[in-house]
């Protein structure tokens, strides 16, 4: 076992006289001695978590393919680093172009009075790399509808917000060292994201990928106890449990046993007209059209407030984002799909 494994143990002892010793010198600098809220942005989402994800917490983030998992992470992040805080995503897929390119969209989109106006996510993409003989990021946006403005919007947060262009080497040794030299930097701890789990790397490890998922599982639920942040993991689904004619659950997780056993908040993404209940549909096809423009966001488990809560957000993907105002599901769901490709 590693020293700092055997810390970070320690860290979870204490005695009640030093819990309260420890509570009653938080209040005396001024701060509270319960754990920090960090919002996501997500209004309904955030009043079922009471408040936001907490400091503290392992939030894992599910759903199959194309579900939005990472759509909502940059949300999330952004929304903490608008607020002032600091955020920072390890991203294992994709490179910080994309982030670049997703945040530029996405800023566009709420600038603009009809979001059908916005250039969306393929329009900044195809307009950057057609101005490759640009010789700033302003003159490459100058001919973007609300480029100019999504990036004087970007640039009021852009020091809060890091992305880690995370490889094959960026193993649980890596992430903690980064994460705490920007506690260091930033004077306070961040929101963390990990893009996503089952990629996390376990240098000589030599038992089965349940196993290694653990490992990885328990580590992010250390780092966030040690340094008083939320970590958030997307994870992947077990696509053999993911075949014609079933829903997104918290068991179809790779390494599902550990990782439930962990995570502090266990939230599933599914396409609402992929779930929703065939009564809704027999008389009227043409729902299913609007029920493509929803994700439904699933709390499966909620150590700090409601849990088995279905919510339902709007869909803008183009722009590289969710709506962020959204409800409770009305119709009722079902366990399997209705509609199956």
């Amino acid at each position: 076992m590693s020293d700092r494994h055997v810390h970070q143990q320690g860290l979870r002892r204490h005695s009640l006289a030093e819990v309260l010793d420890a509570a009653d010198e938080s209040l005396r600098r001024g701060q509270g001695p319960s754990a920090a809220v960090w919002a996501t942005g997500f209004d309904a989402l955030d009043r079922a978590l009471a408040g936001g994800v907490r400091s503290g917490e392992l939030v894992l983030v599910a759903g199959a393919q194309a579900q939005g998992k990472t759509t909502f992470t940059i949300q999330a992040l952004r929304t903490v680093a608008r607020e002032g805080r600091h955020a920072v995503l390890f991203s294992y897929e994709h490179e910080s172009n994309t982030l670049l390119e997703r945040l530029i969209a996405l800023e566009a989109a709420e600038l603009a009075d009809d979001p059908a106006l916005a250039p969306g996510v393929h329009g900044v993409r195809r307009a950057l790399e057609a101005q490759a003989g640009a010789t700033t990021l302003t003159e490459a946006l100058a001919g973007v509808p609300y480029g100019l403005e999504a990036l004087e919007a970007m640039q009021t947060y852009a020091d809060r917000l890091s992305v880690h262009e995370s490889n094959p080497g960026t193993d649980l040794e890596a992430i903690a060292g980064i994460v705490e030299a920007l506690v260091t930097s930033a004077g306070e701890p961040p929101f963390v994201a990990i893009d996503y789990l089952q990629k996390v790397p376990v240098p000589g490890h030599q038992g089965g990928e349940e196993e290694r998922l653990a490992v990885v599982a328990e580590a992010l639920k250390d780092l966030a106890l040690e340094l008083r942040c939320p970590v958030l993991a997307v994870s992947a689904a077990e696509k053999e449990s993911l075949g014609a004619g079933h829903r997104m659950r918290a068991h179809h997780l790779r390494g599902a046993s550990s990782l439930a056993y962990e995570a502090d908040v266990v939230l599933v993404l599914s396409g609402k007209d992929d779930i929703v209940s065939r009564e809704h549909l027999v008389y009227d096809l043409s729902r299913l059209q609007h029920f493509r423009g929803f994700s439904v966001f699933s709390l499966e488990k909620n150590r700090h407030g409601l849990d088995h809560v279905d919510l339902e957000f709007p869909k803008d993907f183009a722009n590289g984002r969710y709506i962020p105002y959204g409800k409770l599901v009305e119709e009722r769901l079902i366990e399997e799909r209705v509609i199956t490709s």
